[in-house]
């Protein structure tokens, strides 16, 4: 299922784009957005760092054994696994980090979205030029 991605800069135009699915966004987020997303155990952190492992990141390991490494943009945080969020939505936070605004929709809220002008005009032109998007939402309707 296709996603369609609204981003807002905080000064350049709005710009649209389409995820062919929820991988597709962790994969754009690890590519463009410098994701991290891993699980990290006492023995990478010791073959990473020796006897220099960040205090927070020896902490979760002598407590839990294992810990996350989430960030974007060469910044990271390590987390308990249980406080982490899922990967798709780090992956959006990501890409969403150093933006105005950003969404996430489907077709249907695609052709239903309202926002400010300078956004709507961009998305309209982008369902006008990928009408082939919007097509196939129909015949799975009828299916």
């Amino acid at each position: 299922m296709s996603i369609i991605i609204i981003e807002v800069p905080h000064q350049r135009s709005p710009m649209v784009w389409v995820a062919r699915d929820e991988q597709h966004i962790i994969q754009i987020a690890s590519e463009v957005h410098d994701f991290c997303y891993d699980e990290w155990t006492m023995k990478e952190a010791v073959d990473a760092f020796d006897d220099e492992i960040p205090s927070d990141l020896k902490m979760i390991l002598d407590r839990d054994g294992s810990a996350m490494r989430i960030g974007y943009s060469g910044d990271g945080q390590w987390l308990a696994l249980d406080d982490i969020c899922t990967e798709l939505e780090a992956a959006k936070e990501a890409i969403c980090h150093d933006l105005s605004n950003c969404h996430f929709l489907t077709a249907t809220e695609a052709e239903e979205f309202k926002g400010h002008a300078d956004v709507q005009i961009v998305l309209n032109k982008f369902i006008e030029e990928n009408d082939y998007l919007f097509k196939d939402k129909e015949v799975q309707n009828e299916l």
